[in-house]
């Protein structure tokens, strides 16, 4: 066992290996995402059917390397043809049932095989021009039994010893109990005097007496300490480095270490194995392939530690750590949220332990960024290929870590809009032109995605700054005896019924039918949002190392993926509240809540990022060529020195500075952060005593100094039931997206500044292009819905003027003409003859059916007028609808609302309506499960997480003289 390493001759970690060999510089060079990502300014002719390229991806989970060349083939047929833009492969060792043969298949990842596999899927998808992203190896976080003990992760461990002033003067180093397939390496021994905890601290927190603290590593010798006690009782406490616990989920026979992402030499020994020469893919990179990616950061290390760390420590944060390592010590500190044990800390030295925390803390972040993001960046562009990553899981600076990513990535299951929003800050403030996220992905809540949901999922992610959805995902189609019909589904199986994730979007889900409209809507919302650049209004202060215990926004939808009135209630979370963001939020919530109200767009902004701040010749601020109006500081009392500094020097030179709830009146770090506190504190002060900083103290003075803010586009009152986000085109054209949240019909009415000349509407459910008239424009938002409004500095800019508006149909003066109330239900074995509308779930006889019921209903009709629309509104649907009139299509409607105009298929006299309904899948397998079938079983007694289903309406046949308002 090597027993100590030189303090003096520590690897330095601030310069990165040289990343290219002469063989590696040959490969040909790409201008990194330029050529994924062009720059374009949006084109209306375009806008109703994007090329492929700006459709949705979905991930695709193998089981495994149990796959067929012909079905994969098949597969990716099936894919393109429902306009799916690309997928990410993923072969994963998690919970695939089947024979002993096809389980012992399924675990031949990283085989000559497996990479036959995978170019089978690369040539099928470029032949037909869809794009292939590939995980980090297989499951997650990366690494695998390619790599030695060694390169893994590295924790920091302490073992300690009791010792007073009569015991010898040589003592044995203590040494971490248990063994380790690498040698363990001494990194520091100090030695401190405990102190007398009080009498109210339960805690299993050791006190220590920070003015004894002393730095013992120089006194070792060979396994020993050679120390010289002064007077009283010691604890003396080594620290060791050594190989992290964590294990990969491969899909592999034999499991290896998780890759350490502290030390780039790991990092590229594990590129160059998984995507290597031997692998055959270099043909594939840059087309189809266009980037590895990572999920987040799920790690369990007791914490972060690697080579060199404590030298990196002190040029970095300029204070030596090893004295204060103590209160770095915490029994899975650094495992991600789900998983870890929130134990007590074992050391203590008073109430500024966080600083110290917070030190470290920030010093893993660096090393993150440095040794895994750019180490991976610059491996990867060169070859053609981008990182796309979820830059999460760790207390890091994470829109600083979004910016060092070709593509950085947030996800549905992060749930608040606050949390979805670091990743998409981050990607514009550092100028990423894609941001993407894992969609419609939620915790207990297997099949309950619908067509409804998941638009309302998608929109919530494009009105958050996402510009790329990647669906959470498509199966492959396998089908074992212990799977039902549907197949194998790895986050909802009879295999582990503790496992329930949405979502299933493929074959094997009901909806499958519906997916290539939904794909098609995405699609045409991502080509809007990938045009141009992002423009927001105002940035505002995140003061926060993670987003983990964020507590919800009350004016926010689907933040864990529940639908109220409709599903079941969530499962219980072990989730421990974050008492300083609670209270955070109360205050800056509404500060949110009231600047979306008015219009006005924003986005978080990091340390970094203000330190790289310039005012531009008309005192905006600029940072990395994007422009904002102010800088909000909301209820924030932690705030870094040298950007509390640079905040006063940019009000100084006119920044527009507004403050509301708590001013920071100190800082985070540990250094001196006495005189460092008094000093952040009064350059707050004197910030906000500039001509253009204000404290801001309650609502009325909130939006006063709102309708300050110079809008291109006004609201003309105040909408909170909208969110949104604009682009701005390199001619001078404004895009903007707007979603209606509430489940309520809605007026909007806006104001175009005079620089517009001509405006429309874009409807991206089908197509239509609406065009306006004059400079105040009305929009009636069905609920749910949402609408892009492009206007240009062009008299005549917008082609293709085509469709009608899907959510504008009926106008809020429609007439209720006539109701239809009684209705015939066929439905699996039921059959219900002139019944009054319900909902399944409520109904023994139908709440554990699944599938289609088929509504009928006949009436007199005497009353079409010429210039008069007709519309069936069928009210509440679950959860889509084919309408027969008179045997003839009427059309289907997959979102809301529940219209369609029925004006051509009414005749006079008698009229016979029929409506197709199809519910979820989940109830029938509830039902299912409670009979006793055994596919099903992980659905056993969940009466409670029934869903609505069937028609419940109410239904009117409506009339207006209006069909399109402009």
């Amino acid at each position: 066992m090597k027993i100590f390493k030189s303090f003096t001759t520590c690897l330095s970690l601030a310069a990165l290996p040289l990343f290219l060999t002469a063989q590696q510089r040959a490969v040909k060079k790409v201008d990194k995402a330029t050529k994924w990502f062009p720059s374009y300014n949006f084109n209306s002719s375009v806008f109703p059917k994007p090329p492929i390229s700006f459709a949705p991806f979905a991930r695709w989970w193998w089981p495994g390397n149990n796959v067929d060349n012909a079905e994969l083939i098949r597969e990716i047929n099936l894919f393109a043809d429902h306009n799916f833009g690309g997928v990410e492969i993923q072969a994963l060792n998690l919970f695939v049932p089947g024979t002993k043969e096809a389980k012992a298949k399924a675990l031949t990842w990283d085989t000559p095989d497996y990479y036959e596999h995978v170019r089978t899927a690369m040539e099928e998808a470029r032949k037909r021009g869809m794009t292939v992203d590939m995980t980090d190896g297989s499951g997650w976080p990366p690494g695998g039994s390619h790599l030695a003990p060694e390169d893994g992760f590295m924790s920091l461990q302490y073992a300690s010893a009791d010792v007073k002033t009569g015991d010898k003067q040589k003592i044995p180093i203590p040494v971490i109990a248990g063994s380790s397939p690498v040698p363990l390496h001494l990194e520091a021994v100090i030695a401190a005097k405990a102190s007398v905890k009080p009498a109210d601290d339960k805690s299993k927190t050791i006190l220590l007496d920070p003015k004894s603290v002393l730095n013992l590593s120089t006194f070792v010798k060979g396994d020993s300490l050679n120390w010289k006690r002064p007077a009283g009782e010691w604890k003396v406490i080594a620290f060791w480095s050594k190989p992290a616990s964590q294990r990969t989920m491969t899909a592999s026979a034999v499991q290896g270490p998780v890759m350490n992402h502290l030390d780039s030499n790991k990092v590229l020994k594990h590129y160059r194995h998984i995507f290597g020469e031997r692998t055959g893919l270099g043909p594939y990179f840059g087309n189809p392939m266009r980037a590895v990616f990572d999920d987040s950061y799920e790690f369990a290390v007791d914490r972060h530690f690697t080579t060199g760390f404590i030298s990196y420590f002190k040029k970095h944060r300029g204070y030596d750590i090893t004295p204060w390592l103590p209160a770095e010590m915490q029994r899975g500190y650094n495992y991600v949220s789900y998983m870890r044990p929130n134990t007590d800390p074992d050391f203590s030295f008073s109430k500024e332990d966080w600083r110290l925390k917070y030190d470290y803390d920030l010093t893993v972040s660096e090393l993150l960024g440095e040794q895994f993001l750019t180490a991976t960046r610059k491996w990867l562009e060169p070859r053609g290929l981008l990182h796309r990553t979820q830059a999460y899981g760790l207390n890091m600076d994470m829109i600083a870590q979004a910016g060092l990513a070709s593509i950085p990535e947030t996800e549905s299951m992060l749930a608040q809009e606050a949390n979805l929003k670091i990743m998409t800050s981050g990607g514009h403030l550092y100028n990423r032109p894609v941001e993407s996220a894992e969609s419609v992905v939620f915790n207990g809540r297997a099949y309950t995605n619908t067509p409804q949901k998941i638009k309302i999922a998608v929109d919530k992610l494009f009105a958050a700054g996402v510009n790329q959805i990647i669906y959470h995902g498509v199966p492959y189609r396998y089908t074992p005896d212990e799977l039902g019909p549907e197949g194998w589904y790895p986050f909802s199986t009879p295999v582990v019924a503790a496992v329930n994730f949405s979502s299933n979007l493929g074959e094997g889900n009901i909806f499958w039918k519906y997916q290539k409209t939904i794909n098609d809507y995405v699609n045409r919302n991502q080509y809007a949002l990938r045009s141009g650049k992002p423009k927001a209004d105002v940035l505002i202060y995140f003061p926060f190392m993670d987003v983990d215990g964020m507590p919800d926004n009350p004016e926010e939808i689907l933040t864990k993926g529940k639908l109220d009135g409709i599903e079941g209630p969530l499962p219980p979370t072990k989730e421990i509240k974050n008492e300083a963001k609670e209270l955070w939020a109360k205050k800056v919530y509404p500060v949110i809540n009231q600047l979306e109200a008015n219009g006005i767009t924003w986005e978080w902004v990091n340390d970094l990022s203000i330190l790289d701040a310039k005012l531009d010749i008309k005192k905006q601020i600029n940072i990395r060529g994007n422009s904002y109006q102010a800088l909000v500081l909301a209820n924030d009392s932690i705030i870094q020195l040298p950007t509390a500094q640079k905040i006063n020097q940019l009000a100084k030179a006119g920044m527009n500075l507004i403050a509301t709830g708590t001013l920071p009146y100190m800082q985070p770090s540990y250094l001196n952060w006495k005189s460092n506190d008094l000093q952040t504190k009064k350059a707050i002060v004197a910030a906000l005593k500039q001509k253009t900083g204000r404290y801001i103290s309650d609502q009325h003075d909130l939006t006063t100094w709102i309708k300050g803010l110079h809008q291109d586009v006004l609201f003309n009152g105040e909408y909170h039931f909208t969110r949104q986000v604009q682009r701005k085109m390199d001619n001078g054209n404004m895009l903007r997206f707007i979603w209606n949240k509430s489940d309520q019909w809605q007026t909007l009415s806006l104001t175009l500044g005079k620089g517009y000349k001509s405006s429309c509407w874009l409807d991206a459910e089908n197509g239509a292009i609406i065009k306006n008239r004059g400079q105040v424009v009305t929009y009636y938002m069905a609920p749910y819905a949402s609408v892009i409004l492009y206007a240009s500095v062009q008299i005549k800019d917008q082609q293709g003027i085509v469709g009608t508006m899907v959510a504008t149909e009926v106008d809020q003066n429609a007439k209720e003409t006539l109701a239809l109330v009684k209705w015939d239900l066929n439905a699996d074995n039921v059959s219900l003859k002139n019944s009054p509308l319900f909902d399944w779930k409520t109904n023994d006889q139908l709440k554990f059916v699944s599938g289609e019921g088929i509504y009928t209903t006949s009436f007199q009709w005497e009353k079409t007028q010429h210039n008069t629309h007709y519309f069936l509104d069928l009210g509440k649907v679950y959860f889509t609808a084919e309408v027969y009139v008179n045997g003839k299509t009427a059309g289907k409607r997959i979102f809301a609302p529940y219209q369609l105009e029925i004006t051509p298929f009414l005749v006079k006299g008698f009229n016979k309506i029929e409506v197709r309904v199809t519910t979820g899948q989940l109830n029938g397998f509830i039902g299912k499960a409670n009979q006793g079938d055994a596919h099903y079983k992980q659905f056993k007694g969940k009466e409670d997480q029934l869903m609505s289903a069937g028609l419940v309406g109410p239904i009117f046949i409506k009339e207006t003289t209006l069909v399109n308002q402009q």
